[in-house]
This record gives C-alpha cells, sequence and structure tokens, in this order.
C-alpha cells in the first residue's frame, strides 16, 4: 500500500504496511475515501495526503467506532 514508516502517538516508528493487517478494513477504507476526497476537493498546503495522514484519519475514525485508541498508534515500541 505505502511501503513506509509513520510516526505513532506513542513515539514509535510503525511500518504501515505491517500494521495495516491489524486495521478494521471498514475503516482504514473510509480514511482511504477521506483522504482522496480532501484532495480532489479541498487540498491544504499543509497537507502531505501519504501513509501519515491517513494513519492519522484512520486513528481517529478508529477511536470513534470503538472507544478506545488503535493499538499500534498508542503503545510505545509496538510494531
Amino acid at each position: 500500500m505505502f511501503h513506509t514508516v509513520i510516526l505513532t502517538k506513542g513515539g514509535s516508528m510503525v511500518d504501515f504496511d505491517r500494521a495495516s493487517f491489524l486495521m478494521d478494513k471498514e475503516v482504514l477504507q473510509l480514511a482511504l475515501d477521506a483522504r482522496r476526497t480532501e484532495r480532489e476537493t479541498g487540498p491544504r498546503s499543509d497537507a502531505g495526503y501519504g501513509a501519515q495522514w491517513v494513519w492519522d484519519d484512520y486513528c481517529q475514525r478508529h477511536q470513534e467506532r470503538y472507544g478506545e485508541g488503535f493499538v499500534c498508534d498508542i503503545t510505545p515500541g509496538l510494531g
């Protein structure tokens, strides 16, 4: 998918592709769709729209859906 590492809230570097196996596929698709929509309809000059953007959006949506953070984002050293 992205073949890159991202920075988590826990301060760890995580390989996005490896962590994606633990992600809720529906929530991940929502994050990917949101990235595409924002890029196409109202891109922000400060947004990179890469893996980090998708990760951050996914983690926010995961928190909203499950009431807790995505384990790979909040656990230092995991990933």
